[in-house]
């Protein structure tokens, strides 16, 4: 009788190898194939109107007593009773490890809470339970409920290609937050994946959130997070383009058409644009717009007449020296220019960020001199003036 011979110390380490890179293949093989399921169509606002007759215009400070000196990457999220949220991260320089998010509300009468710091680097790395050395780009998701979600990012190696995203709730508009959980969509267990501009809604509940990749080049994607049992899916979709553009800004045409504004990190440097015929399924190779683009982010909304109001910083001898606002009636294909917001010499406004209120006004935050969030409110009358006085 032949006694079996044992397996050698290497072959059970190649059996332990196999099995563990099987365990962290497992979250991303799910999350793939979840993301073929992902495309249920955008909700469009619903009722959308033009709102007041009148043009108004109005622009504040969000947090006009940040110590911090550098604060960027705003988001900002409406509220049913008609509060604002507004998120934006902080501290002594980007990926610094002072970094924190803060938040901040505007209530339906119109007064601002002061800015409070929700998420610390110290509080990530326990709630994680893994090496966090920095923090940064928030965007709040809002379900039309008192209830909000926080995307974030934390930065475990390098700068932002070393980073991931994690998402905490709220079910009392920003007072408190959940313990932040890390989202896995790939192999490389969500490294290098960014959010920026706001999500889309969709049917049945969730979001299409435009996120962006930067290892190995520059990646727009949509990250699809929809309601499974009783919590979520998290599941990444490409959008064409290669490896030069970033940050889409997503806008629901319809519920199965879409259009995507993306920064431009090629050479040319133009604002290039992409359309879905098929719930964000698939996407038209980008085509280049006469709209310039530094290698700075992008964000547009849709009016109430179907056209496309797009903030971006416009050609300057510095970077980001102005923020201007462009218009486009045909989708996204022209655009003209319409209205200045900010413009001054050896300054940088930047990363606009755009949403619809109930009352039909646009919403805007962006980043002023590196150190302060503004936040701008205007309707579509006062569009339409701009867009009269245009030359």
């Amino acid at each position: 009788m032949t006694t079996p011979r044992p397996k050698s110390p290497a072959w059970w380490r190649a059996v332990l190898a196999v099995a563990a890179l099987a365990a962290a293949l497992g979250p991303w093989w799910s999350a793939r194939d979840a993301a073929t399921r992902a495309f249920p169509g955008f909700v469009l606002p619903e009722a959308a109107s033009a709102g007041d007759t009148a043009p108004f215009f109005s622009t504040t400070v969000v947090n006009p007593q940040t110590p911090q000196p550098k604060a960027h990457s705003a988001t900002l999220a409406e509220l049913p009773d008609g509060a604002l949220a507004v998120a934006w991260y902080a501290g002594t320089a980007e990926c610094a490890g002072d970094v924190g998010i803060f938040f901040a509300r505007r209530e339906a009468d119109g007064t601002w809470s002061a800015p409070r710091e929700i998420l610390t680097r110290a509080l990530v790395t326990s709630q994680l339970n893994r090496s966090v050395i920095s923090l940064g780009n928030p965007l709040l998701l809002s379900d039309g409920s008192n209830r909000l979600g926080l995307l974030f990012v934390s930065i475990s190696a390098g700068r932002w290609s070393g980073s991931s995203m994690s998402l905490t709730w709220s079910e009392d508009g920003g007072a408190t937050w959940s313990p932040a959980q890390k989202l896995t969509m790939n192999p490389l267990a969500n490294f290098t994946s960014l959010p920026r501009n706001p999500a889309a809604p969709l049917v049945g509940g969730g979001w299409a959130v435009p996120v962006y990749d930067e290892f190995l080049g520059k990646f727009p994607e949509i990250l699809w997070i929809q309601p499974r049992g009783a919590g979520w899916s998290a599941a990444v979709s490409r959008i064409e383009g290669g490896v030069y553009i970033l940050q889409p800004s997503l806008v629901p045409l319809a519920p199965d058409r879409a259009v995507a504004l993306f920064r431009d990190f090629r050479p040319a440097k133009w604002m290039s644009v992409s359309w879905s015929a098929d719930a964000g399924r698939t996407w038209t190779e980008p085509a280049n717009t006469e709209l310039p683009n530094r290698d700075s982010g992008v964000c547009a909304v849709r009016l109430s007449d179907g056209s496309l109001l797009c903030a971006f910083n416009d050609l300057s001898p510095g970077k980001r020296e102005n923020l201007r606002l462009a218009l486009s009636r045909d989708e996204g294909r022209t655009w003209r220019r319409i209205a200045t917001l900010e413009e001054e010499s050896g300054q940088e406004f930047s990363y606009p960020t755009m949403i619809n209120g109930a009352d039909g006004r646009v919403r805007m935050v962006y980043s002023a001199r590196q150190t302060r969030i503004h936040y701008t409110e205007f309707n579509e009358a006062w569009i339409k003036q701009q867009e009269a006085a245009a030359p």
